[in-house]
């Protein structure tokens, strides 16, 4: 089972104070956690250092047990998927954007194989997006880029998926389906870190839950156990009652 460890790890950028302070998680294959807090908490500052796009200026981050720093990216690439959250595109159809998830699997100037083909299309189908399949990504609407963004993801068929904000710009049926397909992959044993700012879908949809503020982490725990009305007023100075839904017994945030 694929885990990843963080060992007090902190950043900083440039000659600023740290945006994540001594941080230590513990993260298992076959969960879906959440990454909450608000704005400028360091949350996006955490996914980047799962993901090596950022290195720890202290405390180590290790990926079944190597440190992270050993992996080469092509290494890497074939077992984290790190979804941006702002992306940039090339001038490409969706298919081709979504095969790019291929890229760390064949040589330079290797055509797609058979397989390559097959998973490209299963990634498309799954965000429902293979009817774009022949159009220009810059002609799409934000929502429908950031479903072809998951379905690139999911092409790489890693172990372990980091999504920052994987919901932005999606409507309400695209963002229950994203979250369910990301549920989804974490019972077939994936890795699934996303940071997310609904916290509703956090509660409704998230095994387990890492509250940042400030670059702390200040709270961690199943939806119930973090998402109470003491820490939602300590957090986000909003006042909540203590709500459940009817159906799943999860939390409800509701000011």
């Amino acid at each position: 089972m694929t885990k990843i460890r963080l060992e007090n790890v902190s950043y900083a950028y440039g000659k600023g104070d740290p945006v994540v302070k001594d941080v230590s998680l513990n993260l298992t294959g076959g969960n879906f956690y959440g990454i909450v807090g608000p704005n400028g908490a360091g949350k996006s500052t955490l996914l980047k250092l799962l993901d090596r796009y950022l290195v720890p200026q202290t405390g180590s981050v290790f990926l079944n047990g190597q440190n992270l720093n050993s992996y080469t990216l092509r290494e890497l690439a074939k077992e984290v998927a790190l979804i941006p959250q702002t992306a940039h595109y090339f001038p490409f159809t969706v298919q081709e954007v979504v095969q790019l998830g291929r890229t760390p699997f064949g040589s330079r100037f290797q055509p797609p194989t058979t397989e390559d083909l097959a998973i490209v299309d299963s990634s498309m189908e799954a965000t429902d997006i293979k009817h774009l399949a022949n159009r220009l990504i810059s002609d799409l609407s934000g929502g429908e880029r950031q479903r072809v963004t998951i379905a690139r993801a999911f092409a790489q068929q890693t172990q372990v998926l980091l999504l920052d904000e994987p919901t932005t710009h999606l409507d309400l049926e695209h963002q229950i389906r994203t979250c369910q397909l990301l549920q989804a992959k974490a019972k077939e044993g994936v890795l699934c870190v996303a940071v997310l700012h609904d916290l509703n879908l956090v509660a409704n949809y998230c095994d387990y839950v890492f509250v940042l503020n400030h670059g702390e982490l200040v709270q961690e725990g199943t939806p119930s156990e973090v998402f109470t009305p003491a820490l939602i007023e300590e957090i986000y100075h909003v006042t909540v009652p203590a709500l459940v839904h009817p159906k799943t017994g999860r939390p409800v945030i509701v000011p």
